[in-house]
């Protein structure tokens, strides 16, 4: 395995498994749930441009299809093929966007409540974003640019981060692996969030309005794991998914959007029972 400061290894023996993240939260944040996925193969995942160690700023142009090109380039760097590929939220959408463009890269795919909102949403949200009104009406972009993002102390940001709605229901390990990768020492002593809030913004805004258009053209088995109070990748959602992919697996997670986080264990175990069966069928 190839070590370099791009990628994150969590270890286990066989088939690569490739995490794909969501906006906002890195790599470690995952690390419950990869862990519980070693006995089936070994996991790993690349940084996305935010978390870059040079944390270049969003430049105009940057969308969600330049960071699927991302990995389709970093995939080919390290000689990867036959990756199962999972991804969440806009990790999903990526690793799909790559998969159908790259289709050799992958032996399978695994989206967790992938951005794939209702297509007059994500229009609604292309006409926002022409108007330039993306950072002050898009909700989510709202709320990151109002995020605090810096702390007197790491012990202080961990008391902020815990009382606050988003972090509640998360496993201890999770929250761990986000204080330990998503804050960053400041040269004045205080800590600061690791993923800008300017590339939040970015992303969100940047929603790919046209995404559904690759559903069909997925060349790869593939799981779709929803939570079940998610508003991201809602029934209907999967209703579309599933008239448009009729031979993909579907399942559902209790919880809302950030259920990795919450439940790994429980979301490990059903993606490893789903692995078994298309690995054996290999």
């Amino acid at each position: 395995m190839r070590e370099d400061g791009l990628l994150r290894d969590f270890g286990g023996g066989g088939p690569l498994l490739h995490l794909a993240v969501a906006n906002g939260f890195p790599p470690a944040c995952y690390r419950p749930f990869m862990r519980a996925l070693r006995e089936i193969g070994h996991g790993v995942s690349l940084l996305p441009r935010p978390l870059w160690p040079e944390r270049p700023p969003p430049e105009r142009g940057v969308t969600w299809y330049t960071l699927a090109d991302d990995l389709i380039a970093a995939f080919e760097a390290r000689g990867w093929r036959g990756v199962v590929g999972i991804g969440h939220s806009m990790g999903g959408v990526i690793t799909m966007v790559a998969a159908v463009r790259r289709p050799e890269l992958f032996s399978a795919i695994v989206l967790m409540d992938p951005v794939l909102m209702d297509p007059k949403v994500l229009a609604l949200f292309r006409v926002i974003r022409w108007l330039g009104l993306g950072p002050r009406l898009h909700p989510l972009a709202r709320r990151a640019r109002r995020r605090r993002r810096a702390w007197p102390s790491r012990e202080a940001a961990a008391a902020h981060l815990r009382s606050r709605p988003l972090f509640a229901a998360w496993h201890p390990e999770a929250f761990e692996g986000y204080l330990e990768e998503g804050l960053l020492p400041a040269s004045d002593g205080r800590v600061v969030l690791a993923y800008p809030p300017e590339w939040e913004v970015h992303i969100f805004v940047n929603v790919p309005h046209d995404v559904w258009r690759f559903v069909p053209r997925i060349p790869v088995p593939t799981l779709v794991v929803r939570g079940a109070s998610t508003d991201t990748f809602t029934l209907d959602s999967e209703a579309r998914f599933r008239r448009l992919k009729p031979d993909a697996h579907f399942a559902v997670i209790p919880g809302g959007h950030l259920f990795p986080m919450e439940r790994p264990e429980e979301t490990a175990a059903l993606v490893r029972e789903w692995l078994r069966r298309i690995l054996r069928g290999a």
